[in-house]
């Protein structure tokens, strides 16, 4: 499966892909970051999330798992080899602080992990705890190097 195949889709899926700005473009990987139409409560973010990875068939990776662990070491092991990473990014710990911190700053997070075939797929969501603005979808998939 294609990058393109699934990234583009995922943001439909979430109303954010008019407007959405790739960050990292490649055959290999994409991050895209983009606004949805759609808002969430807090306690509706993953279920959405997981709901949209049921829609895809894309298997969902427990954050709290040793497969999260080993993925998503996998997926800075590459990223740092093709694209310029910055320090936050560190395993599953730099995820959750990259959390923490939308959180303390003002704004409701959450996101899910998950691989189809061969590719490896993480979806954000984040908006402002007030209510106002928009919220905010963030799409990295990278295909995993066997």
């Amino acid at each position: 499966m294609e990058v393109m195949q699934m990234s583009r889709p995922i943001m439909e899926y979430l109303d954010a892909f008019e407007g959405c700005k790739p960050v990292v473009h490649s055959t290999e990987s994409m991050i895209i970051r983009g606004k949805t139409h759609n808002k969430f409560e807090k306690d509706e973010m993953l279920p959405k999330l997981l709901e949209m990875f049921e829609h895809f068939k894309i298997k969902n990776i427990e954050k709290e798992s040793n497969k999260a662990r080993e993925i998503t070491d996998k997926v800075d092991g590459i990223f740092r080899k093709t694209e310029e990473v910055y320090d936050e990014s560190n395993g599953l710990e730099g995820i959750e602080k990259i959390k923490q911190v939308f959180e303390s700053t003002g704004f409701n997070a959450e996101y899910v992990i998950g691989q189809i075939e061969n590719l490896a797929v993480y979806v954000v969501l984040y908006t402002d705890k007030s209510g106002f603005g928009p919220m905010f979808v963030e799409t990295m998939i990278l295909r995993l190097v066997e």
